[in-house]
């Protein structure tokens, strides 16, 4: 049988959106400290080939986790419980395709919750605006961090996620879910239209985008790297090339790939930073593409 008999369009592509989100992502260049396609930025263990291979093994996951959300037919605040096996089959493989290498475990959360609350708002209003997806989120992970990070058994080694959190109060992830991800909302996604705007390239569009988010974000994977000083630091170099608008234009890539040598030298990468532009970029295309004018009025 074929599930995806008499599924609308949307349905059916907005996965599709997710891979080109992940694979823009990986590709866009040069993107400091990250892996893209002109080197491997603060890894030894991964490049470009790696992030390719996990981002079409996790493709069919993303068509799923739409798919999930399309047909659940439960409370919005149960969707998230309903998909979470699915996310744990995404990460296994994931690890198969890069042979144990952790590229994108943050992303497949991020991007599945995603994928699963833009199918739940299009079954709902058949119509996907980003902010009915924020909305939606924002129930899905209400009290996510209490329940995941609050009580933690004292005898298991904790992740870097959870000792963050317990050291620093640092809610990473989950808390930015749990907000219905204003870092998106509020800097990403009016940086990212403002680079269209000025007629950027694809490599300065989102360039320009991941350091706006940089300025802003609790990156817990520059954290866990090394400590809040660092994170500062990165804020304060994201703030200073963005001070200047020639950075929207390749000729103003210098200071970016001088930022790019520094993070690689300090071994920094703002992996977190990363995650949230690839899902900046499949907001953007997935409402653009899918918010046609139906006759509903929906009030943002």
């Amino acid at each position: 049988m074929n599930i995806w008999e008499n599924i609308p369009e949307p349905i059916q592509n907005i996965g599709c959106l997710a891979l080109e989100a992940m694979l823009l992502e990986a590709n866009c260049a040069p993107a400091p400290g990250l892996v893209d396609r002109f080197n491997s930025g603060a890894h030894n263990d991964m490049d470009i080939y790696t992030f390719i291979k996990s981002s079409v093994a996790l493709s069919s996951y993303m068509h799923n986790f739409v798919y999930m959300g399309y047909m659940h037919k439960g409370a919005l605040d149960t969707l998230l419980a309903f998909i979470r096996p699915l996310g744990i089959e995404a990460e296994a493989a994931m690890f198969k395709a890069t042979k144990g290498v952790n590229t994108q475990k943050g992303l497949i959360f991020l991007m599945g919750i995603l994928c699963a609350a833009a199918g739940y708002v299009y079954r709902k209003y058949n119509i996907i605006k980003s902010t009915l997806v924020f909305d939606a989120v924002k129930i899905m992970c209400q009290g996510l961090v209490a329940k995941e990070l609050g009580n933690l058994p004292y005898d298991r080694k904790l992740t870097s996620g959870e000792r963050l959190y317990h050291q620093y109060g640092i809610r990473g992830i989950r808390g930015e879910l749990e907000d219905g991800l204003p870092i998106i909302q509020d800097i990403a996604l009016p940086a990212y239209k403002k680079a269209i705007s000025l007629g950027a390239t694809d490599d300065a569009l989102l360039i320009y985008t991941l350091l706006s988010i940089m300025t802003a974000t609790e990156d817990t994977t520059i954290i866990n790297r090394h400590d809040q000083d660092t994170l500062i630091m990165v804020q304060k170099s994201a703030k200073k090339l963005l001070s200047n608008d020639d950075i929207l234009q390749l000729d103003g890539f210098d200071a970016v790939k001088d930022l790019d040598r520094q993070f690689i030298e300090q071994w920094i990468s703002p992996g977190g930073s990363a995650d949230l532009l690839a899902a900046t970029h499949f907001l953007y295309v997935l409402e653009n593409k899918y918010n046609s004018s139906i006759g509903i009025d929906v009030k943002a």
